[in-house]
């Protein structure tokens, strides 16, 4: 009996190295993955009502949540009626909002899979964020880098996108160009906000990546994408983190800096800065 548990736990560990090696070559080779069923049941209901109840408690405060990118690249996308009035709503630091959505930073089905394509057992938090796209009138978002916003030493940053809802291109899924993560940097225009030239980068270009409500996108910050308008009656909703190895830092912090935050998953493995290491 013993032997045949731990055959069964050898064949186990080795399927999941094999799924872990593939998602790997899968995000090198196209700059991104979709991960199925990250949260479900009980558990995603839950995190819903969460998003909801932080909706409303800001609006109810007053809190400004409006967060459409402006700039004249809104009059290239495709979609009837005022282009201009479009919405997307957000809320950053969605972990000092909820301990709920706090708790799922440190979640394994976000940070296991995240762990996989960093090449790394120890991640840092850089950020989090919602967005949410209201029926009928959501915005889209341009095509662009995330790289852009906060350029790496390293390049380990990475987006792990959780979906609260079924998202297609009808309600603004998101669309990346695959593969392109593997050309590095290229240079934004910033009529409004970050983005890469309509002309140059029409969201027509992208792929769409359909998701149900719990999967999870992660996704290099050198990956080009955007999303698409919400022209159908149902909401997008998603919750966005973003992660890196501790040993990265931004290229805006002084020269021999180490990653500074929270450490997710693992240690930080720089318990004490070498020479010419701080943070």
């Amino acid at each position: 009996m013993e032997l045949v548990q731990i055959r069964y736990q050898l064949i186990q560990r080795k399927e999941e190295n094999d799924m872990a090696s593939e998602r790997k070559a899968h995000f090198e080779e196209h700059g991104y993955i979709k991960v199925e069923g990250a949260i479900h049941g009980e558990e995603l209901a839950r995190v819903q009502s969460e998003v909801d109840g932080m909706i409303d408690r800001s609006q109810k405060a007053g809190r400004r949540l409006e967060a459409h990118w402006g700039g004249s690249w809104r009059n290239e996308v495709n979609v009837e009626g005022d282009k201009q009035s479009r919405s997307v709503l957000s809320i950053h630091r969605v972990h000092e909002h909820s301990a709920t959505l706090a708790q799922l930073m440190f979640h394994p089905g976000i940070v296991d899979p995240v762990a996989e394509v960093v090449g790394s057992e120890n991640l840092q938090l850089h950020h989090t964020l919602m967005h949410a796209k209201p029926p009928k009138i959501g915005a889209a978002f341009p095509l662009h880098q995330d790289y852009d916003y906060f350029p790496h030493r390293l390049d380990t940053m990475v987006a792990a996108t959780l979906y609260l809802d079924d998202s297609a291109p009808e309600n603004g899924c998101l669309h990346v160009i695959p593969g392109s993560n593997r050309g590095g940097y290229i240079e934004h225009t910033h009529d409004g906000s970050h983005h890469l030239p309509m002309s140059q980068f029409p969201l027509e270009t992208a792929t769409p990546v359909p998701m149900k409500a719990g999967d999870l996108l992660i996704f290099s910050y050198l990956t080009i994408h955007g999303s698409t308008p919400n022209t159908s009656d149902k909401w997008r909703r998603m919750l966005l983190f973003e992660y890196r190895s501790p040993i990265d830092s931004r290229k805006s912090d002084p020269e021999g800096a180490v990653g500074k935050g929270i450490i997710v998953r693992g240690v930080h493995p720089n318990p004490k800065p070498g020479e010419g290491e701080h943070y």
